[in-house]
């Protein structure tokens, strides 16, 4: 009966630890012709920005607010599209975004200096926004983003009868998703991925899942390896940079596993390896 009281005290104090970290500052900015929806989360220094993936919000960070909150100032936002944030014009590129992203985080007195986090594609946003403003940014953390030219080589691990397939399957997108999704996807085809103008002194982390669902074309063993190899071309951008395998994980590697990018944010955060 006392432990599960102590329980029930500890899962309270935690709860009241994370509702008093979401009460903070949430609001519309306006970008362009439209809006983003974002919060600021606690105070300090660095400033962590949040970049979610194609397809998904904001909210995607819940769980990871209260331990980066402890690290400095969060930022997350909902791109137009997604979340809060309602759907804009024009193309969606990289480029696009990281200028939009800027124009919020002038509005939400978002000051550097900005260490970036992103998802998936949102690391390539962020990329993007180091490359266009690094002057602002003091490191990059990627978690489990595509890596350059990854699309094309897969296609050598299968057959002729599933380059086809897989060809079709890009053609036509995903059945389900938004639109938004198929135009972020298409932006990001329209440019090189090469961010010549990334500062190379800056850090750079890259946390890479093992275990990615490539579907059911192909070996999926010579898949994730190809990905952590290609995952390596990412450390070329800077000097300072290193590669963390999140072993056991998933494409949503900052979901399956969240300590290890508590860890990787925490350190650079410190201005530690």
């Amino acid at each position: 009966m006392r432990r599960g009281v102590a329980v029930l005290i500890a899962l309270a104090v935690m709860l009241s630890a994370r509702a008093a970290v979401a009460q903070d500052n949430c609001q519309h900015v306006t970008v362009r012709d439209g809006s983003i929806y974002g919060c600021a989360y606690g105070s300090g220094s660095p400033t962590i920005v949040l970049a979610a993936g194609a397809g998904l919000g904001s909210r995607t960070w819940d769980r990871l607010v209260p331990d980066f909150a402890g690290i400095g100032r969060v930022i997350t936002f909902d791109r137009p599209g997604f979340g809060r944030s309602a759907a804009v014009s024009g193309p969606r590129t990289p480029t696009r975004i990281a200028e939009e992203l800027a124009q919020f985080l002038e509005g939400i007195s978002a000051s550097g200096p900005l260490l970036l986090v992103g998802h998936s594609m949102g690391g390539v946003h962020s990329l993007r926004f180091a490359d266009l403003f690094p002057d602002s940014v003091m490191g990059v953390v990627l978690l489990d983003t595509p890596p350059p030219g990854f699309e094309e080589e897969r296609l050598t691990l299968l057959t002729e009868q599933e380059r086809e397939v897989r060809r079709q399957m890009l053609a036509a997108g995903p059945v389900d998703a938004p639109d938004v999704v198929g135009r972020e996807r298409e932006g990001a085809n329209q440019e090189q991925w090469s961010f010549s103008s990334f500062p190379t002194t800056t850090p750079l982390a890259v946390v890479v899942a093992d275990r990615q669902n490539f579907g059911t074309l192909g070996s999926p063993e010579a898949h994730r390896a190809l990905w952590l190899r290609a995952s390596e071309r990412w450390l070329s951008l800077s000097s300072d940079s290193r590669i963390v395998v999140a072993e056991g994980s998933g494409h949503m590697v900052h979901h399956e596993r969240q300590e290890i990018v508590v860890d990787v944010v925490g350190r650079m955060a410190a201005g530690r390896r």
